[in-house]
């Protein structure tokens, strides 16, 4: 797990984020009471572009076809993912979700989207609501990540 200057923990440190985004974050987080926060924001000038998953309409693309996925379950994840053979493209906006941790807040994850919204969890997710798995479900049926 990487921390942030300020001593931030980031619990999924594997977007490609260095010391730039991490001092961003900080300022993001400056103040910050440990509640849930999930933010789609520009990147200052100073952070370099990070590389974005995400293909669809919310990245400006078309709806990805059946045709055009395989899913496979992504780490330690409990449920596969709509994936697509494209490369990860760069980008200039970062999601941050944080919120409360076990002993304290953490930054649960941060990465690049060319997205003005944060993509919905996956619909196998067991935490999504009824309402929510439908939202989810309709999302992902026309987005894939990179493979």
């Amino acid at each position: 797990m990487a921390t942030t200057p300020d001593g931030h923990i980031l619990a999924h440190d594997d977007h490609g984020l260095d010391s730039a985004h991490l001092r961003f974050i900080d300022t993001l987080l400056h103040g910050w009471d440990g509640s849930f926060q999930i933010l789609v924001v520009e990147m200052p000038e100073e952070c370099p572009d990070l590389l974005s998953a995400l293909y669809g309409p919310a990245a400006g693309d078309e709806p990805i076809a059946e045709r055009e996925v395989v899913y496979e379950t992504r780490g330690n994840r409990r449920g596969p993912s709509r994936l697509v053979n494209r490369p990860h493209r760069p980008c200039r906006r970062m999601v941050l979700v944080a919120g409360p941790g076990r002993d304290e807040p953490i930054i649960y994850t941060a990465y690049g989207t060319q997205a003005e919204e944060p993509s919905p969890r996956e619909p196998w997710d067991r935490s999504l609501s009824e309402d929510d798995k439908i939202v989810a479900s309709a999302f992902w049926a026309q987005h894939a990540l990179a493979a």
